[in-house]
């Protein structure tokens, strides 16, 4: 039986660091396996690397510094990652069947979906839907949120990563038939017997300014007892180990390989996830296989409080930084609770292994292609 050809577009790709490469990472290798053609345009950050299964179209020379800033994207690389894709698109288009456009910088979905004279077979991904975050930011964010617009607008096929996602692309664009694909996990490598390290809490994930990683350093240094790791890479990474200061409590490890990652989740007590903009946390879900609760802290933007952590069931969700601290002490002091809320964090993951997030994507494919 033929298989349709599939492009996926992303501005990263594995091996860079973060949610949305995870995610096209885990799910298109596994749409490889199962006999689908995929290729993947992409940008060489942080280089080109062979991945089995997948072709690996690097469209652009960009170096990452060129694309990315503090919390950002410079509009020079995105402008040219954008219309490398138009062109991209434009060449290839008799060659695949299925188009995806992943969410991030948005205009280069616009200039790839322009070039498909038919467009039933394209999909696009949102990993957040971010209207009211471009509004209070101001211009030149304003830019962004017309092109957020447009993209509703010019998609057939919505995929969201979450019903909360979905259900905001319904009340503010009237997109009412997305198809909620959520993240996932691979729960085997991050299930364990291990005994945790009681009060030593882990961050895993991009270093950037609104994962508000300073206030948990601020916080931590005064508390002694307690430990925080942090785990990742991004533009703040010598700014935070700045901050650090000698307070032995507290040790920012930066990038590690998988094998250090896993055994550090594993030990872990508690994961927080300190974000003020959230779309998902694939690295809760990961610590959440690891029968770790996940603390985090309520905001406008932080869609995780309201897709997967449960408050008092899997995890914490604090009101703020001090609300955190009162909260962890109570759980400090209680083990029962503690352990009822890290076997339900395990339980919770049952249903986002990858390998049933890759099904559902298949089967949405094939339903496309063949209709």
């Amino acid at each position: 039986m033929d298989m349709p050809r599939v492009l996926s577009v992303n501005e990263a790709f594995f091996p860079h660091e973060g949610g949305a490469e995870k995610r096209a990472y885990e799910i298109l290798s596994r749409l490889g396996k199962r006999g689908f053609d995929v290729s993947v345009a992409t940008n060489p950050f942080p280089g080109k690397e062979e991945v089995q299964g997948l072709d690996i179209e690097y469209i652009t020379n960009l170096k990452e510094s060129n694309y990315f800033k503090k919390n950002s994207r410079r509009l020079l690389g995105v402008n040219h990652f954008s219309s490398s894709v138009r062109k991209y698109v434009r060449d290839h288009r008799r060659d695949f069947d299925i188009f995806n456009f992943d969410e991030f910088p948005l205009i280069h979905a616009l200039k790839g979906v322009r070039e498909l004279t038919d467009r039933k077979t394209a999909f696009f991904t949102w990993h957040e839907v971010l209207r009211q975050f471009y509004a209070e930011k101001g211009f030149p964010w304003k830019i962004a949120a017309s092109w957020e617009k447009q993209v509703s607008q010019e998609f057939r096929h919505h995929i969201t990563v979450s019903s909360t996602i979905s259900k905001l692309l319904s009340s503010i664009y009237s997109v009412h038939d997305s198809v909620v694909i959520q993240n996932g996990v691979n729960r085997k490598e991050f299930q364990n017997s291990y005994e945790k390290e009681w009060g030593k809490i882990v961050y895993v994930g991009r270093l950037e300014p609104h994962k508000r990683l300073d206030k948990m350093i601020e916080i931590f240094k005064k508390e002694s007892d307690l430990q925080l790791q942090i785990i990742g890479a991004g533009s703040q990474l010598k700014y935070l180990k700045s901050m650090v200061n000698g307070n032995n409590n507290i040790k920012i490890l930066g990038h590690v390989d998988k094998s250090q990652l896993l055994e550090e989740v594993k030990h872990s007590w508690l994961f927080v996830m300190p974000s003020y903009r959230e779309g998902f946390s694939i690295a809760s879900l990961e610590a959440m296989a690891a029968s770790v609760p996940v603390l985090t802290v309520d905001s406008s933007f932080n869609y995780a409080a309201n897709e997967i952590v449960r408050d008092g069931y899997n995890g914490i969700i604090s009101s703020d930084f001090s609300d955190m601290i009162t909260r962890i002490r109570g759980l400090y002091k209680d083990e029962d609770g503690w352990r009822a809320m890290s076997k339900n964090a395990y339980d919770f993951t049952s249903d986002y292994d990858w390998d049933n997030i890759a099904d559902k994507l298949a089967n949405l494919y094939l339903s496309s292609w063949s209709a």
